[in-house]
């Protein structure tokens, strides 16, 4: 398996008034890269699973979620429309965002889409 990210990262900028970490726009992405990071096991364990039914399968997988500030929590994930993966495996990647935090979260609200790539072999 290969998993290739991309994330794409924009803050929803909030009064400075604001109280709690205050992350730029590069810390915010590798914050939450690593964070994504401890799911790779199950990430695996996704296209394990999927190459069972065919083993020479290749996919993106794209997710789109909102870092909720404040709370750190990832909220209103969606599979980005441009996934080229078979649905159990977007399933798969979608379901492994559950339960996900930031810690310790940011006053800045962040949009990320992250994109997996998954091949045979590599």
């Amino acid at each position: 398996m290969t998993t290739r990210t991309t994330m794409h990262f924009a803050l929803a900028l909030v009064a400075a008034a604001c109280g709690g970490t205050a992350r730029g726009t590069e810390s915010y992405r590798a914050d939450t890269q690593k964070l994504l990071d401890t799911r790779q096991a199950t990430l695996k364990g996704c296209y394990d699973e999927a190459l069972k039914t065919d083993a020479k399968l290749t996919g993106t997988v794209k997710v789109n979620f909102v870092v909720q500030k404040k709370t750190g929590v990832i909220v209103k994930p969606e599979l980005d429309p441009t996934t080229a993966a078979p649905e159990p495996l977007g399933r798969c990647v979608f379901q492994a965002l559950d339960g996900l935090k930031l810690d310790p979260p940011d006053r800045h609200e962040g949009r990320a889409s992250f994109e997996y790539a998954f091949k045979p072999g590599a």
